[in-house]
């Protein structure tokens, strides 16, 4: 399974409402634990399985005008951690990618005209990062992978 619905609310506690915090938490962890919930029996009678949350860099720190989004990835993030610790052990593989970055898409390339290619995460490539994390031995998953733009400065 693959966890990749976010919902981003931008804004400090003075811009944002608190029904938008809210929808950002129940998109963000909510929803992961809905679907994590309606997929693990099924792994576990089959001895094996895989969620791959998609996380952001605000799921390990929040910006000032974060306040929605990166409570919402913290609380995501925390939970595909709690995920790990408790169905590692039963064969079951969680693990998050975090995108530290701009992911080059129309509607970014619209937003950002004068950006330049390097600025931007290639999908096909955050899509393959995330496959080869499926096709890791159990001796050796990965939990957490970062994902940035070569140009990225972090």
């Amino acid at each position: 399974m693959l966890y990749n619905a976010g919902a981003a609310v931008f804004g400090n506690i003075d811009q944002i409402a608190a029904s938008d915090f809210e929808a950002a938490w129940r998109t963000n962890a909510l929803g992961l634990f809905l679907c994590a919930n309606a997929v693990v029996a099924g792994m576990r009678r089959a001895g094996q399985g895989h969620i791959v949350v998609t996380g952001a860099t605000a799921s390990k720190k929040g910006g000032a005008n974060f306040a929605g989004f990166a409570a919402a990835k913290a609380a995501q993030y925390s939970l595909a951690q709690s995920l790990a610790r408790q169905l590692g052990p039963e064969g079951i593989h969680v693990a998050i990618a975090i995108i530290d970055g701009v992911i080059d898409i129309p509607r970014t390339r619209e937003m950002m005209p004068d950006k330049p290619d390097e600025y931007f995460l290639d999908p096909d490539a955050i899509a393959e990062s995330i496959y080869q994390i499926t096709c890791q031995p159990r001796s050796a998953w990965t939990f957490e992978l970062d994902l940035r733009p070569f140009a990225e400065k972090w």
